[in-house]
């Protein structure tokens, strides 16, 4: 195998992230889609959710397409971003895919918990490449790159429906501040071939994450030309998705996967928020062993 450049080297890990966004689980069932607007195109599989397992116990999906998302959290602008599938379901509860890895433990009448770490790229204040960003955000300066853990809790309806909190807990570059989800995943039609599945989330965040991604401080105020703002922490967003998943053959399938944010409270007031509703959509084609 041909080694990697020094610049391949340094890029792995920006594409490795953007990948994880845009990453789409596709299968023989239905998998609950979360929408996490601080991860470049933000439409991934909740692969933290109780999956309807298959025959083996195992699952591993491969596969790739394209993505479309906002340049950040309240963009007027949207980019196109490669949305790659790398997931692995285990009968023992550890899940693995580009978005990290975790273990959900299954308790009884249909209760679970799970803890994940994951990966979080950050923002740019520029437009470069991959990297959530825009030149919009000139001044701003970066938020840097964090490594977290997810925890949640939740009960699944049967295979109809799931409720779950969650929250996001950053291990590196904690300043970035705490985010918390509620949220709803249903399943409103199943086949042997095709299903569609859909989400509502309420988004809330630590006054430290509300400040770090919508205020604006009086440095950056200096720096960028924007008013100073401070953003207080609670309610920021709320999210719906859509997927719909068609399976051509036993290992052959797809996804299309759709989303919608709505920015809300003090972050719908920030004036880095150029746009109060975003819109995201990823397709992938996929293969499962």
């Amino acid at each position: 195998m041909k080694s990697l450049t020094p610049r391949q080297r340094r890029h792995l890990p920006r594409l490795a992230a953007a990948s994880a966004a845009g990453l789409l689980l596709a299968g023989a069932a239905s998998h609950a889609v979360a929408l996490e607007p601080a991860r470049y195109s933000g439409i991934q599989p909740d692969q933290s959710l109780p999956p309807q397992t298959p025959e083996s116990g195992y699952e591993f999906t491969i596969g790739g397409g394209v993505g479309v998302s906002p340049r950040y959290m309240g963009s007027d602008e949207y980019r196109v971003t490669p949305a790659l599938n790398l997931a692995l379901q285990t009968p023992y509860g550890v899940f693995v895919g580009l978005s990290g890895i975790g273990y959900r433990l299954s308790l009884p009448a249909g209760f679970f918990l799970s803890a994940a770490l994951s990966y979080d790229g950050g923002r740019k204040d520029r437009a470069k490449g991959l990297d959530a960003g825009s030149d919009k955000l000139r001044g701003m300066g970066d938020i840097k790159r964090s490594v977290f853990t997810t925890l949640q809790a939740g009960y699944a309806i049967g295979d109809l429906a799931v409720v779950s909190v969650a929250t996001d807990v950053p291990l590196s570059n904690r300043e970035r501040g705490n985010v918390y989800r509620f949220a709803l995943d249903s399943v409103l039609f199943k086949s042997p071939t095709d299903s569609v599945g859909m989400g509502a989330t309420a988004h809330f965040a630590s006054g430290k994450y509300a400040q770090t991604y919508f205020g604006v401080t009086a440095n950056q105020s200096l720096n960028s030309g924007y008013r100073q703002y401070a953003a207080g922490g609670g309610l920021y967003g709320v999210s719906l998705t859509a997927n719909w998943t068609h399976k051509f053959t036993k290992h052959w399938s797809t996804t299309v996967a759709g989303g919608v944010m709505r920015y809300t409270g003090n972050a719908s007031k920030s004036p880095i928020v150029f746009n109060k509703t975003n819109y995201q959509v990823a397709a992938t084609l996929d293969y499962t062993f």
